[in-house]
This record gives C-alpha cells, structure tokens and sequence, in this order.
C-alpha cells in the first residue's frame, strides 16, 4: 500500500479524494507518506515551498486548475514536481502517484548510498592522512599502512578511530611543542 500525504486546500473536495485513493489502494496519511499530493490554492502564499521541500525527500504531484498549470510549471520548475490539471482523470493521477512514489523511493536509495559514499570517502582521507603522519615519523609505507590495521584490529576500533587518535595526538603534540 502506497502511502500518500495530502495537502488540500478545498475542503469538500477532500473526502471524495481519500476515498478514490483508498479504494485504489492509497492510504491517505497527515505526514510524510511515499509521495505527496498537493490540491493548493494558488492565491495562498507559501504552496510551493511545501512543495519544493516535499520533493527533497521523494515524489509530489500537484493538481491545479488548467488556467493556472503554466504558472505552477514555472513556480515549481526543476524541483520534479509533477503538475496535472484538475481535470485530470484519476486512474492517470493514480497512476502519476504511483510513479512518484517509486522515484521517492529510488531518489532516497541513491540519497543513502551518496551518504555511505561521503563517509567512507571521509574515512578514507583520515586514514591517509595518518599514514602521512607516520611516513613523517620514519616509517615506510608499507609499515605505516601494517601499523593502522594492526592497531584497529588488535584494539577492536575502526582504521578510522585509529586515524582519528593518531592526528589528535599530532595535534596535541605540535600544540604542546609551541
């Protein structure tokens, strides 16, 4: 079941919405959901922020009327935001929520491996850094490279915690050396 969080702006419109989307297998939701659908009134200020903050974090689809379509286009352009007028039919916006949330999901997949990426690029700087230190300290690459893997192993830490207590004891020491 496809999770869907739902912003309208016209309340009599609002329980016809749930129940399509309930009986086509949407579970409306307050918060959060797989994707989200906006139903704003243009006049209102601040619609697009929560919609260019909703597209951050996976799918959004707003419905607006066709007169209004080019300027919520332009107000939300490149934010993946999909614009539908209110006409739409709803099997297609069904489907277009369908979409979104599949993009939600891979766009926070590919959020979380970038994430994993930049930390094991941060640990890996540490890490060299480190045996730049101990290169500086008279040892070989080679020993130097021995010298962090033995530590983290026989002391149970990661290379990075290693990495980490060797610059700060470097630190400390040119402190205390001037």
């Amino acid at each position: 079941m496809i999770r869907i969080a739902l912003y309208c702006d016209y309340p009599t419109v609002l329980p016809k919405l749930k129940e399509n989307l309930e009986k086509s297998g949407f579970m409306p939701v307050e918060n959060g959901g797989d994707a989200a659908l906006f139903i704003p009134q243009l006049k209102k200020c601040g619609w697009e922020r929560q919609v260019l903050a909703r597209t951050s974090r996976g799918g959004a689809v707003v419905i607006v009327r066709n007169e209004n379509t080019p300027e919520a286009e332009r107000l939300l352009k490149g934010s993946g935001a999909a614009v539908l007028p209110h006409d739409v039919p709803f099997p297609v916006l069904a489907g277009v929520l369908r979409a979104e949330a599949r993009a939600g999901e891979r766009l926070f997949a590919v959020c979380e491996e970038l994430d994993r990426l930049r930390e094991r690029l941060e640990c890996e700087k540490l890490v060299h850094r480190a045996k730049l230190v101990l290169l500086e300290r008279g040892m070989n690459e080679e020993e130097a490279h021995r010298f962090l893997e033995k530590q983290a192993m026989d002391r149970r830490l990661s290379r990075r915690a290693v990495a980490e207590e060797i610059l700060t004891a470097v630190k400390s020491q040119d402190y205390q050396n001037s």
